[in-house]
């Protein structure tokens, strides 16, 4: 108890208190639980408690990326990445979401405060026990409120910023690697469409596999009600996304406008202002100081902010402001507390009401057999005057493109609990969320916020398979998540047509035959021995490359055959055969280990890659953290099965740092539970943090 209450009075400076006491750590009384695959799983008395717990399990397994993220919370990540952090410290500069948060700080849940200053003072703790690991004098002490500025900062890269700033400086300020979301599946199947009669939900993120978004499995539980095993990302003090005894939730990426530009109208005659409603107001200006690993001095980079939002200046001078609700609510890891600690529909509705949370689909169910589906977001209420265009560029000299306020959240697309017994997304349309009859009509909702209106080939395949089945058994949703075929008519909802490439004549170009009969043979299955999976995937990365005009129009025949030749000459000249398949040429890695990977873009069990030296491929995001949970209709504990890609450690030398790599690749998973005692009695490891 001693070692316990010096560790706290050490610990006392070296936070910001806010509104919330520094809440009293046992830690005697934290225990971390390690399964055989590592997952840690923390108990407590109290939810800070846990909070600390998992703080320090997570440091041990992955200290370098948690610090990464509390340097961008300060930005200050230059100092640890040199030149490579400098984007990202400026554009947290610019959004300047630390001020946001000093402002609503007073107004936030003491409990919550006391929960993250409970990670807070783990990550400290932590690193005073293992100084080596620290990357530099920066990272501590951590103030609570740069630490919310964080988890903003990180939404608002969620929400387009990363997209958008590159397009206004025409791409002066380069894409923020490891922070976006790649798409993601959620499935929840009510009692009636069940063969069991039990409710079924699945998650199953699209995310990146290593980095700052790529996700980590735990399972929390305090003696204060907080009990749940899912997701979060690195420097999380809670689940993003997960089950508890009573309820789960899948979360996927969603697609509504959620950022608007603005051109501010400027004269030479004006220096430092810009007009709005015939009057000239003044530009706040703010330098950005980055300090650059490398450079012994600071280098200052001009902020500056309208009345719209933050602004940047484009190398011609032109001056555009962005503006987007996530910039505006520090409140996101709140609500997601909320939901965290909710035990019913009702609770888990009012935790959604918060309306903190400016993005993502949220699909549900619980053990009373509700299932729900909402296209989530923080949603202003935009002028609906026809000339004010707001998927493009707005006019930055009036105040009638200004919005203040925000819908709430019935009038967002969402469904309850539909006759059809089923709900599902993939990141494609809000109104093709159930069966034909039952969905939404997208006339009723306004089409400047931005939905989606189109499916994509993962929903597509997903309706055509649930469609195939008057119910649903758990194998057959296993079977569902884990495809990895595409549509009989491949979709194009993203870019333009190249269903070009599978109508070409091999009679007509007869040295492209064996790659023309080949697309035209190819089931659109992509697993590791298909040809045909291959030769499309090949042609899918480089077809951007051979339209540089920008044209929407599809593929023409002459650019299909252009496609065709590039396969042909790529795999003679690396391969020296045309017969190769997708597994040669699409691997997983991690560390030295390297293995053949199916999958693809755009098929349920979805697969991102990057080019990996001149002749290969390799997976750098796609299908992630996969959770599948049943209730039982007995009231008891959810059944619950999951896999991550690799492990839970990030060190090389352990053995967890690949150990479910096996399972992923084979689609299977690993049986977990939210029982205390069972926990314990199967435990690898149990130990108090320091």
């Amino acid at each position: 108890m001693k070692k316990s209450l010096l560790i706290i009075l050490c610990l006392l400076g070296s936070f910001t208190q806010a509104q919330a006491e520094v809440p009293t750590i046992r830690t005697n009384q934290i225990t971390i639980a390690r399964d055989s695959y590592g997952v840690p799983h923390i108990f407590a008395p109290t939810d800070p408690e846990v909070a600390y717990g998992l703080a320090w399990a997570h440091a041990e397994d992955d200290f370098k990326t948690i610090q990464t993220l509390i340097l961008t919370g300060k930005g200050k990540l230059s100092t640890y990445l040199g030149k490579k952090g400098a984007p990202v410290d400026f554009v947290f500069g610019l959004l300047n979401t630390r001020e946001v948060v000093d402002q609503q700080i007073k107004a936030m849940d003491p409990a919550f405060l006391q929960l993250v200053l409970g990670y807070l003072q783990g990550l400290t703790a932590y690193a005073k026990a293992h100084p080596s690991e620290v990357l530099n004098k920066h990272v501590f002490p951590i103030a609570l409120e740069d630490y919310i500025a964080t988890t903003m900062f990180s939404v608002a890269i969620f929400c387009g910023v990363d997209k958008t700033l590159p397009k206004i400086l025409d791409g002066s300020i380069p894409h923020l690697k490891g922070f976006t979301g790649e798409g993601s599946n959620a499935f929840a199947i009510k009692s009636n469409k069940s063969a069991s009669g039990e409710t079924m939900l699945v998650i199953n993120a699209h995310q990146p596999i290593e980095g700052a978004t790529a996700f980590y499995e735990a399972h929390v539980q305090s003696e204060e009600g907080w009990n749940i095993l899912g997701g979060l990302f690195p420097g999380g003090p809670l689940i993003f996304h997960g089950v508890t005894p009573n309820l789960a939730w899948a979360h996927t990426v969603n697609f509504q406008d959620k950022i608007d530009v603005y051109q501010l109208e400027t004269d030479k005659d004006h220096p430092g202002q810009y007009k709005v409603d015939g009057e000239w107001l003044n530009l706040e200006k703010r330098k950005v100081k980055l300090n650059i690993k490398g450079i012994p001095f600071s280098v200052g980079k001009m902020a500056y902010k309208s009345i719209y939002g933050p602004t940047v200046k484009t190398p011609k001078g032109a001056y555009f402001s962005i503006r987007l609700p996530s910039l505006m609510d520090a409140g996101a890891l709140q609500q997601w507390y909320a939901m965290n600690r909710s035990t019913n529909f009702a609770e888990f509705k009012a935790a959604l009401n918060q309306n903190h949370l400016p993005m993502f689909n949220i699909m549900y169910a619980d053990k009373s057999d509700n299932i729900f589906y909402i296209s989530n977001g923080k949603m202003p209420y935009r002028n609906a005057d026809p000339k004010y265009n707001w998927a493009s560029t707005l006019p930055g000299n009036t105040r009638a493109t200004l919005w203040q306020t925000f819908k709430p959240l019935d009038e967002l697309p969402q469904y309850t609990n539909p006759s059809s017994g089923y709900l599902f997304n993939t990141n494609h349309s809000p109104f093709l969320a159930t069966s034909t009859a039952e969905n939404l009509n997208p006339a009723k909702f306004v089409k400047y916020d931005g939905y989606e209106t189109y499916h994509n080939n993962r929903s597509q395949r997903a309706k055509d398979l649930i469609d195939g089945l008057d119910k649903i058994t758990w194998e057959d949703l296993k079977r569902i998540k884990f495809d990895r075929q595409l549509p009989a008519k491949i979709l194009y909802p993203y870019g333009w047509d190249a269903s070009a490439i599978f109508s070409l004549d091999a009679t007509k170009y007869p040295a492209l035959a064996t790659i023309i009969n080949g697309l035209n043979q190819w089931n659109h299955v992509t697993n590791i021995e298909s040809v045909g999976a291959l030769y499309y995937n090949i042609a899918y990365y480089h077809a951007s490359k051979i339209r540089s005009n920008g044209s929407k129009d599809p593929l023409t025949e002459a650019e299909a055959v252009q496609l065709c030749q590039y396969v042909h000459d790529f795999l003679l000249k690396h391969y020296g055969r045309l017969d190769v398949t997708l597994g040669e040429y699409q691997r997983l890695k991690r560390g030295n280990g390297d293995w053949p990977q199916a999958g693809m873009p755009d098929v349920l069990a979805a697969v991102m890659t990057e080019p990996f030296g001149e002749t290969k491929r390799k997976m750098i995001s796609g299908d992630a953290y996969i959770g599948f949970v049943k209730f039982p209709k007995d009231g008891g504990l959810p059944l619950i099965e999951t896999v991550n890609t690799f492990g839970a450690s990030s060190h090389p030398e352990s053995k967890h740092f690949a150990d479910q790599r096996e399972l992923y690749q084979a689609q299977q998973t690993k049986r977990m539970t939210l029982d205390k005692a069972e926990v314990l009695k199967s435990a690898e490891r149990v130990y108090h943090p320091e």
